[in-house]
């Protein structure tokens, strides 16, 4: 009987699926909202491609970003010293050495793990994306959309602390075939945050 029932529950389940409409509009692309690909500078990096608007300076963003504690980890140092390189190059190595971080906090290796990440040069410009997706007004420092598998940040908030807890949702919502709830992604994602620097 119990196996019955739980057959039952997996078909109800995969047509309610089937049959719910998506969570976001198609408009924006497999990626979001975007706009003219001329208005961005666009860093590869091992783990992540790096879109920042035009305006922005690339050495300032990887300035915000304080990896420090990866002079003590033997395979990170290196990068960690690496003098005479471009600010796109920091800025990569830099988000590299966070995703590494993150996915030795939580023990979580999704394969193939690679994300977007735009950086807009105000929180005015990030809150009319949030509002564009979502049809509704927040103020958040940043955020990830795991439909698009982009991180979505404002230069004024661009921190090691912050980009932790968004690669960690990004990690967390890649490694799991079944998210786990909200509120449990949410203290993962704290967890990576608070022990970055460990």
């Amino acid at each position: 009987m119990p196996r019955n029932r739980f057959a039952a529950f997996i078909i109800f389940l995969t047509v309610f699926l089937a049959l719910s409409p998506p969570l976001f509009s198609q408009e924006f692309g497999p990626r979001g909202p975007e706009g003219d690909i001329e208005d961005w500078t666009i860093i590869e990096s091992s783990y992540a491609t790096i879109y920042a608007e035009r305006d922005i300076d690339l050495r300032n963003v990887a300035r915000k970003i304080d990896v420090s504690f990866a002079r003590y980890d033997p395979i990170e140092k290196t990068l960690f010293y690496d003098k005479g390189i471009s600010g796109a190059e920091k800025l990569a190595n830099k988000i590299d050495i966070i995703v590494r971080k993150d996915k030795k906090i939580l023990d979580m290796h999704p394969q193939g793990f690679h994300i977007d990440i735009r950086i807009y040069e105000s929180n005015k410009e990030l809150r009319g994306i949030y509002e564009e997706i979502f049809k509704e007004s927040k103020d958040h420092k940043a955020f990830y959309i795991h439909k698009f598998r982009t991180i979505y940040v404002s230069l004024p908030n661009v921190s090691e602390s912050v980009l932790a807890h968004e690669i960690g949702h990004a990690i967390i919502d890649n490694y799991f075939a079944i998210l786990p709830p909200m509120k449990i992604r949410e203290l993962l994602a704290c967890y990576c945050d608070v022990h970055l620097k460990d």
